[in-house]
Order: structure tokens, then sequence, then C-alpha cells
């Protein structure tokens, strides 16, 4: 069997398709989908932690903690 992806563009839509798919007794589901927007500066950075969890490079959190409260500490 095939499957329709719809993608309404308000809620007014979303809440109307969904009545009409429920008055006309269609099986369907609803699925959220949130859209995150990044700028060119924070998908770079995004990336560059990427590499560097490939590269093996990562830094754990208590480490990161302790060097904190030494900074802090100071």
């Amino acid at each position: 069997m095939d499957t329709i992806v719809v993608h309404p563009t308000t809620p007014e839509e979303s809440k109307f398709l969904e009545k009409l798919l429920k008055r006309m007794k269609f099986s369907f589901e609803k699925v959220s989908e949130e859209i995150v927007n990044v700028s060119v500066a924070e998908l770079n950075s995004i990336n560059k932690g990427i590499d560097e969890a490939n590269e093996k490079k990562l830094i754990s959190s208590s480490d990161v903690h302790a060097k904190a409260r030494a900074l802090c500490s100071k």
C-alpha cells in the first residue's frame, strides 16, 4: 500500500486535514516535525565537533568540570 505524506503550512491547515481524515474514517498518523535553522557559524561549529569526535579528540564531562573548578578557584 502507498503512503501519502502531506505537509500543511499552517496550523489551520493541519487541523482541517486532521478533522477531514477523521470524518472520512481514514487511518492516519500525526507526526510533528521541528525545523531548526542554524547559521553558517553554528553549522561550522557543529561540523568541527563531529570531526573532533571522529578523531577521538573529545574531553569527558568530568574533566571539563575539573578544569572549570580549577579556573574559578584562582
